[in-house]
């Protein structure tokens, strides 16, 4: 899935749920190398004491070299493997469950519920099949349908030459409850800042009709 973390359609929901909850411990679980993100909760969520990113070893050291807040400290870890070696009151994941592997996207989704208190939140985007199935019927052509496997919930992604799990909704809610996550909520995120659309147009061969954008679903979710 093309970056979208740096952006403020992603960036400023997820900083309004860590402000909501009172968080003074912050996890972005998948960083990746871009620091946006965290960069805007440190400085905007009041009382943040710490921000913790975690993705792969060589992911972090990038991202390390790109900040010098020093309330904010990277691990490096798989998280479905290894865990996220830190605990938050709030966990952000921007489209970090997305492997290709069912048992691996529930695994990293156990490790962010073991990095929450009771009562703690996750909250951040995840791609859905239907997103692609939906451009799919509106695309010119309509190729993007024979990378669609709704029956999986797989994407074929044809950039990189693999798959990927984009969960329905439905399917959602429920791996989040077997990992002991409660969905609050769960909305369209419309991908359709100028930067997100031109991306998607490209990612996803879209004409050029500004109406057309990508959407993932944002979701909150409770530690129980």
């Amino acid at each position: 899935v093309f970056s979208i973390s740096q952006d403020e359609v992603v960036i400023g929901p997820c900083v309004e749920v860590a402000q909501r909850r009172g968080a003074r411990s912050v996890m972005v679980a998948g960083c990746g190398s871009n620091v946006a993100l965290q960069r805007a909760v440190a400085e905007r969520v009041p009382g943040v004491e710490r921000v913790t990113c975690v993705d792969f070893p060589g992911v972090v050291e990038v991202a390390a070299a790109r900040t010098d807040d020093p309330r904010i400290r990277y691990v490096g870890a798989d998280i479905g493997r290894d865990g996220c070696g830190a605990t938050a009151d709030v966990v952000l994941s921007i489209n970090s469950v997305l492997s290709d592997s069912d048992a691996e996207n529930r695994a990293i989704l156990r490790s962010i519920r073991a990095a929450l208190p009771q009562g703690g939140a996750l909250a951040g985007t995840f791609p859905t099949i239907l997103t692609p199935l939906e451009l799919g019927w509106l695309q010119p052509g309509r190729a993007l349908l024979d990378q669609v496997d709704m029956e999986e919930n797989r994407f074929t992604e044809r950039i990189q030459g693999l798959t990927q799990i984009f969960y329905s909704p439905v399917r959602l809610r429920l791996v989040m409850a077997e990992a002991g996550l409660r969905v609050d909520r769960m909305q369209v995120l419309f991908l359709d800042s100028p930067a997100l659309a031109e991306q998607a147009r490209g990612y996803y061969e879209l004409g050029d009709d500004p109406d057309i954008v990508a959407w993932e679903l944002f979701v909150e979710a409770t530690a129980v």
